[in-house]
Formats: C-alpha cells, sequence, structure tokens
C-alpha cells in the first residue's frame, strides 16, 4: 500500500507546475540520526576500523569542528573530489572551507551527536570505501519557518589510511535572478506614462473629428492602416466629418463619438520605441441619448510608436494586423 502510495506521488509531481510543487509537503517519515554515531565508526576488520576512524576525524575534526589546519592527517595531497564546487587537492578544501565558507573552528572539539543538524544515521565501509549518510534538514520553498528532513551521503576512498577521493550528490546552484535594473525600470516608466499620453491624444483628436490634431500626433510618414503622410490622414478626418454631417442632420448618426481602446499592454523597445497592443471599440452615443449607445466596430490593433525630437508619434497604427502581427 505504502509503495502505491509513493508512485501516485512521484506521479502527481511529475504533472504539476513548478508553482504547485512548491506547495507541497514531505510525505516521508523523518530522518533520524543514530543515538551514539560514533559507535558506528569501528570494525574488526583493522582495515576497515582504520578507514572508519579517518572518516570519524573527517566528519567530527573536520566537518563539524573546522579543525581544518589538521586536514593533511586525513586527507591526501591529491583528495580527488566530486562534489561539483568544490577543486580537487588538499589546498583547495582547506582554502574552501576557511576562505570561502569562513567557518569557524570549535574548541574542545566536541562528539558527534544525535542532536547535529547533520546528524549521522549509517555508516557502511568496504574495501577502501566509506559511506556516511547523515540527515539534513530542509526549509520549505514557500515557508522557510517550515522543514522537512532528506538524507545526504559522503562516500571516500581511502589510501593508506586517508581519504584520497571523495562522492557526495551536491548540485551546481541555480542561477541567480537577474538583477533589476534601476535606471532600466525607471525609463521604461516614462516611456509607457508618455505612450499612454499620446494614446489619449489619439483618441480625442478622432473622437472629435480635429484634422489638424489628428494628423499632429503621426510621424510625417506615419500610417493609419493604408492611408499614409500627414496630408493623407489629415484629408482622412476630414472626410469623415464631411461624410457625417449629413447623416447627423437626418438622425442616421445619433450622440457622440468614442474610441475606447482596452486591455492595452506597451511593449517598450528602447527608450525611442515602443509597441502599443490593445483591443479596439468605436461606439456612437452616450448618456441621454436614444437610442442607447450602439457599438459601431471592434477590433484588436498594434500600433508602432517612435520618439522624435522629445516627442513621442505614431509611426504605424494597424487596426486590422495579422496573426503574426499581434
Amino acid at each position: 500500500m505504502k509503495i502505491r502510495h509513493l508512485l501516485l506521488a512521484a506521479a502527481m509531481v511529475a504533472t504539476m507546475p513548478v508553482a504547485a510543487q512548491a506547495q507541497m509537503r514531505a510525505l516521508s517519515d523523518p530522518v533520524v540520526p543514530h543515538p551514539d554515531p560514533e559507535s558506528l565508526f569501528t570494525s574488526s576488520d583493522p582495515v576497515l576500523h582504520r578507514n572508519k576512524q579517518a572518516a570519524l576525524h573527517i566528519q567530527r575534526n573536520l566537518l563539524k569542528c573546522n579543525e581544518w589546519s589538521r586536514a593533511g592527517e586525513w586527507l591526501t595531497d591529491a583528495y580527488i573530489q566530486h562534489n561539483p564546487v568544490a577543486a580537487s587537492g588538499l589546498e583547495g578544501v582547506i582554502y574552501y572551507f576557511t576562505q570561502v565558507a569562513r567557518r569557524p573552528a570549535l574548541s574542545p572539539c566536541p562528539s558527534l551527536s544525535a542532536n547535529d543538524p547533520n546528524g549521522v544515521v549509517a555508516v557502511q565501509a568496504e574495501g577502501d570505501y566509506v559511506t556516511i549518510l547523515t540527515r539534513r534538514i530542509v526549509p520549505y520553498a514557500d515557508d522557510p519557518t517550515q522543514t522537512y528532513t532528506t538524507t545526504w551521503f559522503d562516500t571516500w576512498r581511502f589510501v593508506d589510511g586517508k581519504a584520497d577521493e571523495h562522492w557526495d550528490p551536491a548540485t551546481l546552484p541555480p542561477p541567480a535572478p537577474p538583477a533589476l535594473d534601476p535606471s532600466r525600470l525607471l525609463m521604461e516608466s516614462q516611456v509607457r506614462a508618455e505612450v499612454e499620453q499620446l494614446m489619449w491624444d489619439y483618441v480625442r483628436a478622432a473622437d472629435t473629428l480635429d484634422a489638424e490634431a489628428y494628423a499632429a500626433v503621426f510621424t510625417p510618414d506615419g500610417r493609419f492602416n493604408n492611408v499614409q503622410g500627414r496630408d493623407a490622414l489629415r484629408a482622412m478626418i476630414t472626410g469623415m466629418e464631411e461624410s457625417m454631417r449629413p447623416r447627423r442632420e437626418s438622425g442616421a448618426v445619433q450622440g457622440n463619438m468614442h474610441h475606447i481602446m482596452s486591455n492595452q499592454t506597451i511593449e517598450v523597445l528602447s527608450p525611442t520605441r515602443a509597441r502599443v497592443h490593445y483591443y479596439w471599440m468605436t461606439v456612437f452615443g452616450g448618456p441621454g441619448t436614444s437610442p442607447a449607445p450602439r457599438v459601431a466596430a471592434v477590433g484588436n490593433g498594434v500600433d508602432d510608436v517612435v520618439k522624435v525630437d522629445g516627442r513621442w508619434l505614431i509611426q504605424s497604427r494597424n487596426v486590422q494586423p495579422s496573426r503574426e502581427q499581434e
């Protein structure tokens, strides 16, 4: 029954998103250190006993008490290392613990204890190899105030009573998230604020059919779909106003025109270029109009905007983008 539950839990973990996995809690029984760990480092075989006693000194005098000035008593000069964050060689391991980790020495050096955070669980020796299993206490990713336990191992190969090679399950640390660049954040914030003002100026000019103001929010060669250049853009708005006037007088068009841009996101490409993605809607009517306001058209758009001589302008307004352009 327990195996079935473990297989089910493993399948659930494999299919869960990373964020969901961070919320999991350990299903295993806690790892419990041996009540008398130093008693595990003995053997009736003289070679195994010598190797286990050297492993005891490594675990106690070096890893617990940080007496790295004595490391040469139990490690060879070669000391081949298979931990990816540690270099091989006696000098390298001494340098790491004394200059990088800066672990202070304990004096006097106490015996190993079941209360050690990395308490010893078991010691196994065969031939030239000794393996020590220890407890690891790990905080939960979503709540570091809570922890669970798992098992670490260290395996050494001994030559004439000294450790000559070492293995453990360590991996390289994950890459640090990219540092926030305050200057870029400030730049992007300013770009978005200025582009939002540009889009507001655009819709106000369009809704009031102000041809001059409308053309002025575009670059000289700016375009609205297939209409390009300020003269053509100005003529487009003038033509709309002229065609709408008789329809208003006849009652075919009622209420004011409103261009609504929503779900807008501004993609900052550089300090002088940006792309605006949005949904748009053209509505006629307003408070007190009868009949009720009418939606004339809807769609989505992608605008390319540029900063020219300190002013943001629309270079291209595309209210009928293809899927590739969205």
